[in-house]
């Protein structure tokens, strides 16, 4: 038992800083932790979760909800992974996969600043990944679905820079049914393999393609539309453009709503820029970059989490590592 906690120190330290980090965000509601099952998007995942897609005519929708088809917008790897563990209770279980998520997220980041980036200070490097951005810490703790992508975006990364392709395209596809931009991830991986004349692999990455066209599938059979997932979504996508949203902000007068959302998109660039011979995560960076950057919606700052333990603590890794900064 001593030699495994001497060998696996610096992920049980990992696990024990997830747990607190969460509990820090639900110490002052810890009487009242209804405000944290409440959270969006918890409550519709936890409705999949226990009533599948399939949502019984007794079954009361959420206030906001008008049609069952509205699930659909939501993918179903979560919703299976809080069933699986719904032996502690339904809205324990959506709390605990996601600090599980987290904490198994945070041992793959720092082993990949260990053996595969080679970056100085990895458990520091993973540390700071817990924590920062600070968007990151809330979603990480109540019933959303960013711990679970990022683990398995960060499960296909490691496996893909071990050379394990198609591993990676199996958790490519668990990524891409979890969120929606996981479908970049094989796209990457694509042009990484091509630039590396890799042929032969290629065809591992149909996998996550193949996993979301049957749950389009799926939507097929229960709407009549294939691409029902974009009607639920098409909110987000109104005018695709870059900043496509800003001339709404302006017509409002709410300028330093613009002056942060044209930072953020500049410091996510400069992070993108500095991860350059770090190919892997530098080309599925600039793509969800590129993506992201045209979707007309104010929650920059979350959907944006899927490249940000690249952009955001790898790209500034020797700012992060200085004695100022911690």
């Amino acid at each position: 038992m001593k030699a495994l906690l001497q060998r696996f120190r610096a992920e049980i330290l990992l696990v024990v800083l997830t747990v607190a980090g969460s509990l820090l965000v639900y110490l002052p509601f810890w009487n009242e932790m209804g405000t944290i099952y409440r959270a969006w998007d918890g409550p519709n995942y936890l409705t999949i979760a226990k009533t599948g897609y399939d949502v019984p005519d007794d079954y009361a929708l959420l206030g906001y909800v008008y049609v069952e088809s509205y699930y659909l917008r939501h993918f179903p790897v979560y919703p299976a992974l809080i069933r699986a563990f719904s032996f502690v209770g339904w809205q324990r279980s959506m709390l605990l996969v996601s600090i599980l998520c987290a904490a198994g997220a945070a041992i793959l980041f720092y082993r990949l600043c260990r053996d595969e980036w080679k970056l100085p200070q990895p458990l520091w490097l993973a540390a700071v990944f817990l924590f920062f951005p600070p968007r990151w810490l809330y979603f990480r703790s109540t019933g959303s679905t960013e711990a679970p992508f990022l683990l398995f975006t960060l499960a296909a990364i490691w496996l893909f820079e071990r050379k394990k392709v198609g591993w990676a395209s199996v958790a490519g596809a668990l990524a891409t049914l979890t969120r929606i931009p996981g479908i970049l991830i094989p796209a990457a991986f694509g042009l990484v393999l091509l630039q590396r004349r890799q042929w032969r692999s290629l065809p591992w990455l149909l996998i996550p393609a193949a996993a979301l066209a049957g749950f389009f599938a799926y939507c097929y059979t229960r709407t009549g539309n294939f691409f029902e997932y974009f009607v639920q979504q098409g909110d987000k996508a109104g005018a695709f453009r870059p900043f496509g949203f800003m001339p709404h902000f302006f017509g409002l007068g709410l300028y330093h709503q613009v002056e942060y959302f044209i930072l953020l998109a500049f410091v996510y660039g400069v992070g993108i820029s500095r991860i350059r011979k770090h190919e892997t995560i530098f080309v599925y960076s600039a793509l969800q970059f590129l993506l992201h950057v045209n979707m007309s919606t104010e929650e920059w700052p979350r959907y944006w989490l899927v490249m940000a333990p690249f952009a955001l603590v790898v790209g500034f890794h020797d700012i992060w590592e200085k004695r100022e900064t911690k």
